[in-house]
C-alpha cells in the first residue's frame, strides 16, 4: 500500500515544487522552458530566480538554485536559459543541501540525464521555426540532431532554410 502520511510541507502551499511533491521516488520531467521570474524569498524580497517550467501536465514550476541551473546548463549545452527547452531532467530530494545555514531537504537533479526518446523534428511544427532561427543565429545543426529525431531529408531543408531570407523560409516543405 502507498505511503498515505502527509508531509509537513504540505501546510505550506507552495506555487513552486517542492520536497513535499518528490516524496518517495524520482521525477523524470522535461523542462519545456526557462524563464527569469521575481520570487519572494524567506526574506519577504523579491528576487528574480530562474524558474523551470514543464511539459508535464499538473507538475509546478521548479526554481532553479545554482547547483540545478548549472546541471540544466550542462544538458542543454547552453548558459543562455532562453536555449533551455525541451530537456529531460531526473529530479529528486537530497536530505542533506546547505540552506540558510541550516542541513535541509531540497529538491536535486541528477547529474546524469535520463534516457528518454528524442523527438521528431518535423516541418510546420514550431519547434522547427525554432530550429531555423537557432540555426539562423550561426549554431550548429549537430546541437539540433541531438536533441531531436531528424530525417536526412529534413536535415538537408533545414539548412536550405536557415540560409534564405526571412519571408522565403515561412513555408516548410512536407
Amino acid at each position: 500500500m502507498a505511503n498515505e502520511k502527509t508531509h509537513w510541507k504540505k501546510a505550506f502551499d507552495s506555487d513552486y515544487l517542492s520536497s513535499a511533491d518528490v516524496e518517495e521516488k524520482d521525477l523524470i520531467l522535461t523542462i519545456d522552458f526557462v524563464k527569469l521570474e521575481e520570487v519572494r524569498g524567506t526574506d519577504g524580497q523579491k528576487k528574480p530566480r530562474n524558474i523551470a517550467h514543464f511539459k508535464e501536465p499538473k507538475i509546478k514550476p521548479m526554481i532553479l538554485n545554482v547547483t540545478n541551473s548549472k546541471i540544466v546548463k550542462k544538458f542543454a549545452g547552453s548558459r543562455y536559459i532562453d536555449d533551455w527547452h525541451a530537456i529531460p531532467i531526473q529530479v529528486y530530494v537530497d536530505e542533506k543541501v546547505k540552506a540558510f545555514g541550516e542541513i535541509v531537504e531540497g529538491l536535486r537533479i541528477r547529474s546524469q540525464q535520463p534516457k528518454i526518446g528524442k523527438p521528431e523534428l518535423l516541418p510546420n511544427t514550431d519547434q522547427w521555426k525554432k530550429a531555423i532561427e537557432y540555426l539562423k543565429k550561426g549554431n550548429k545543426i549537430e546541437n539540433i540532431i541531438g536533441k531531436y529525431i531528424v530525417i536526412d531529408e529534413n536535415i538537408k531543408l533545414l539548412k536550405e532554410q536557415s540560409e534564405k531570407k526571412d519571408e522565403e523560409s515561412q513555408t516548410p516543405r512536407n
